[in-house]
């Protein structure tokens, strides 16, 4: 068996897009700095909409208003908190109506008026509850990511994606 010399590799301290390039996502290491729970995904970099959400009292129930956001209740997305301080995350969203979704957060607080963007085409997520580093290894030729990779990780999580 030969060596794969076409193997790259990123590494993501942010929610970012690491390619858009049609790749194989052959592994993943994700690293928290914390011994919390932790989520990280990647995803389809292509299929993600943008818009408000609001925490009005300390409460765990956030609420997400994004025009025609095509969720339905149970659907899992990576929510990108671009402002206001929530925690980046995975998430199941709980459908309001074809405008407005609400999730659960393990943290409570009030949060006003912040901005969004969600990541509804998960091609892996993965969870991690303590600070020692969890790398994944993809058997075969990899995941196949047609239109690249977003890579989101949450506060205090670092990923390093390999791909080819």
């Amino acid at each position: 068996m030969a060596m794969q010399y076409d193997v790259k590799s990123s590494h993501a301290t942010a929610p970012t897009t690491v390619t858009t390039s049609a790749v194989r996502l052959k592994g993943i290491t994700v690293s928290p700095a914390t011994a919390s729970l932790r989520s990280s995904a990647v995803a389809d970099p292509t299929v993600y909409k943008s818009g408000t959400y609001v925490r009005t009292s300390p409460s765990t129930t956030l609420t997400a208003t994004v025009t025609a956001h095509g969720l339905t209740t149970g659907d899992r997305v990576f929510m990108n908190f671009t402002t206001g301080g929530a925690t980046k995350g995975v998430y199941t969203i709980t459908k309001t109506n074809a405008n407005v979704f609400t999730v659960t957060t393990a943290a409570s607080s009030t949060i006003a008026t912040s901005n969004v963007t969600f990541y509804s085409v998960l091609l892996v997520e993965l969870d991690t509850y303590n600070i020692i580093g969890l790398p994944i290894k993809i058997p075969g030729e990899g995941i196949y990511c047609p239109n690249g990779m977003f890579v989101g990780v949450g506060s205090s999580v670092t990923a390093t994606v390999f791909y080819g």
